[in-house]
């Protein structure tokens, strides 16, 4: 299958979270990063739970930091997308296109401000206000959903 956009964790910090992105990824089509460091490995018994034998299927790219990750980027001339909790521009209004890169934050911190500074892309899935968030593993699904609707 030929992927026409790309999905980043920044730092992730839940195996399981991590492990459904992965099986995501593979079932949908497009690559997956992942910026270190990690604070798990994928030893830890509550991603191999999760992950099962997707992982030869995931197109898998790890970068040591967010710079390296920016360098990727550019040479691929992607837009870079932040998705935030932190605007209202919802996902569903917004026009993606081809070599896009969503990135997603933390689950227990988000992105630095430094990142929701330096890109200025920023979308969110509109929720109920009375709630913080949406799972990281969720949320890697709905929008990797609608930019695959999108780009089809």
């Amino acid at each position: 299958m030929t992927h026409k956009f790309e999905i980043c964790l920044y730092q992730p910090d839940m195996p399981q979270n991590v492990a459904v992105a992965i099986r995501t990824s593979a079932c949908i089509g497009f690559p997956l990063h992942i910026i270190d460091p990690l604070s798990f490995s994928f030893t830890d018994k509550r991603f191999r739970g999760a992950v099962m034998d997707y992982m030869g299927h995931c197109n898998l790219v790890r970068h040591k930091s967010w710079e390296n990750f920016i360098d990727y980027s550019q040479d691929k001339k992607s837009r870079v997308i932040v998705a935030t909790t932190k605007t209202n521009r919802s996902f569903y209004d917004f026009q993606f296109i081809e070599k896009d890169i969503v990135i997603f934050g933390k689950e227990t911190a988000g992105l630095p401000q430094s990142i929701h500074d330096e890109i200025k892309l920023h979308i969110t899935i509109p929720m109920n206000k009375s709630v913080r968030s949406l799972n990281l593993a969720t949320s890697v699904a709905m929008i990797s959903t609608e930019v695959s609707r999108q780009l089809i």
